[in-house]
């Protein structure tokens, strides 16, 4: 939820919501069925939603529990079990949602664990995936394979699906559905983009990187040929912190991928880190290190430290993502960061890697709860309600204004994966025409329009819409995402489940031992450290844990 019709300071604290709830997932292909139909915007009648007979009469009562952020999320006189969700489906639906408590996210795991433990749980709650687990092992959930088939909708089954196929996999325990997924964005926000600063380029007189290879040849003009103009030799190439976050991208240029597990050819899972295209990934990192094409100081920095270093003026690329030119606006206003995809070494494309695409949870219901196919009733209102309306009126009212996001009033949710990717194809036609002020905008969402009118602005020469303009517009990240997603350009991480007995055991260390070699090798140590790391990895728990995924995956 990123972004809607409300200030910059209201979209930045929607695009931390997202990225709070998907931290911890894991994902899958996303190019089977890659999304709705984007020509048009879905109108669906939240009355009548799937298989379901409509309006309950009387009204049923189902219980739950719920996190929120830290940002208001009621109107004057609402409360928890009385706000314009839950008189909404109590009106229209028939459905009496009690809430039994609500917390901050970062308390929510640990709440619901106490809960759990206690015995009492609600009729249906989100949970993440290894309590998803224990609750299935200990038989306190429902079966939802026929419900799911006879009472979703349309359009639920649509959203969940263009998550990618392993996402309702996931789900699935023993040949039954078990739990909906919440599906995320991450096939959207997990993938690296290029971001490039214009003024530098333009000083220099560089051309737009087409390969790896230009990539490395502007790291290296930013680095010598003092693109500041300050006459100091203090600008670095590549953005890069201690926790080689930023590096993801780096990686898959040169088809290494960190910390996934992914097909080996011969129908198993290998884990991307130990692969040889790490190792030659690593040699470049290296050799732009030692010639201060990364900042010499990287190895100290954490993420904050480096935004620090970008402010400053510093650094002239990031492999970001699509939501960077939010970060961009807030480090440098006055200048332009251009969106690239991500080239690749050689002439193969490369893929993007990502985690599985949910937003960290797992719709359940409680075992012998009654009208079951309510949850899917309840989950057409939030698509209806929070996606598909047109009307400015409705979205104040139950999406959010600028002060208060109501939306997280909604009982159940589940995320478009490519929402950001509709909004950029439903603008483009309007910002390629002859006339766009006066472009028939009514078929838009209030936060398309918002967008839309916010990109006027900003080519009209309103600089605090330039991060909107380098995000949705014509030449934009989404158009980078998109361009993925037509191009297949995604490597999803294969293993899908709950920590193996090896993994909860022996990869914390595995993980810091891999984090020590990446960093000596780029430091400069002996490229013999990679070797070194393999095989010690190997002995020390990865052939394990190896065993263990391939089990399942044969098996699944």
């Amino acid at each position: 939820m990123k972004n809607r019709v409300m200030p910059i300071v209201l979209s930045l604290i929607m695009v931390l919501t997202i990225l709070l709830a998907a931290c911890s997932s894991k994902t899958a292909d996303p190019t089977t069925n890659p999304t709705t139909d984007l020509n048009t915007v879905p109108s669906t009648s939240t009355n009548s939603p799937g298989g379901v007979k409509g309006k309950y009469d009387p009204p049923i009562e189902l219980t739950t529990v719920m996190y929120n952020f830290n940002y208001p999320k009621f109107g004057e006189g609402d409360s928890l079990n009385n706000n314009p969700w839950t008189r909404y489906l109590l009106e229209q639906d028939g459905i009496k949602v009690n809430h039994l408590w609500d917390v901050a996210s970062a308390q929510y795991e640990q709440k619901v664990n106490l809960m759990i433990a206690s015995g009492n749980i609600p009729d249906f709650f989100a949970v993440s995936p290894l309590q998803f687990k224990q609750l299935h092992n200990a038989g306190l959930i429902e079966d939802l394979t026929h419900s799911y088939e006879q009472y979703a909708t349309e359009e639920t089954k649509q959203v969940i699906q263009d998550a990618g196929p392993e996402v309702i996999q996931s789900a699935i325990i023993d040949g039954k559905l078990m739990a909906i997924p919440w599906s995320g964005e991450n096939l959207v926000y997990s993938p690296s983009v290029l971001w490039v600063r214009s003024d530098w380029m333009e000083q220099l007189k560089l051309s737009p990187p087409q390969s790896m290879n230009d990539v490395l040849h502007i790291a290296e003009a930013f680095t010598k040929q003092d693109p500041d103009g300050n006459k100091q030799d203090d600008t670095f190439g590549l953005a890069m912190d201690k926790n080689f976050d930023m590096m993801t991208g780096f990686l898959n240029a040169y088809h290494a991928y960190k910390g996934i597990w992914m097909e080996d050819g011969a129908g198993r899972l290998a884990y991307s880190s130990i692969q040889p295209e790490m190792k030659t990934a690593l040699a470049k990192l290296q050799e732009m290190y030692a010639a201060r094409q990364l900042d010499p100081e990287f190895g100290i920095k954490d993420y904050a430290k480096v935004e620090e270093s970008i402010g400053s003026g510093k650094i002239g690329l990031i492999f970001g993502n699509i939501g960077t030119s939010e970060l961009t606006q807030r480090l440098t206003p006055a200048i332009d960061w251009i969106p690239y995809p991500v080239p690749s070494i050689d002439d193969k494309p490369a893929l993007m890697q990502h985690p599985l695409n949910i937003a960290g949870y797992y719709w359940v219901v409680k075992k012998g709860t009654k009208n079951v196919e309510a949850i899917y009733q309840m989950i057409q209102v939030w698509l209806d309600l929070f996606y598909n309306n047109t009307s400015d009126e409705m979205y104040a009212q139950y999406n959010a204004t600028s002060d208060t996001g109501y939306w997280m009033n909604a009982p159940i949710r589940i995320y478009k994966t490519f929402k950001d990717v509709d909004i950029y194809r439903h603008l483009k036609p309007l910002l390629e025409s002859s006339d766009k002020e006066h472009a028939d905008v009514s078929e838009l969402t209030p936060e398309e329009r918002d967008f839309y009118a916010r990109i006027l602005d900003f080519e009209k020469g309103n600089s605090d819409n330039r991060w909107v303009y380098w995000k949705e517009g014509l030449n934009s990240s989404a158009k980078v995402i998109d361009g993925y997603i037509t191009n297949k350009q995604y490597q999803p991480d294969k293993f899908i489940i709950t920590p193996t007995p090896a993994m909860i055991q022996k990869k914390p260390n595995l993980d810091k031992m891999e984090n020590q070699m990446i960093s000596k090798i780029i430091l400069g140590g002996s490229l013999d450290e990679f070797d070194k790391f393999v095989s010690e990895w190997k002995k020390l728990g990865g052939d394990d844990i190896t065993k263990e995924v391939n089990d399942w995956y044969a098996n699944k």
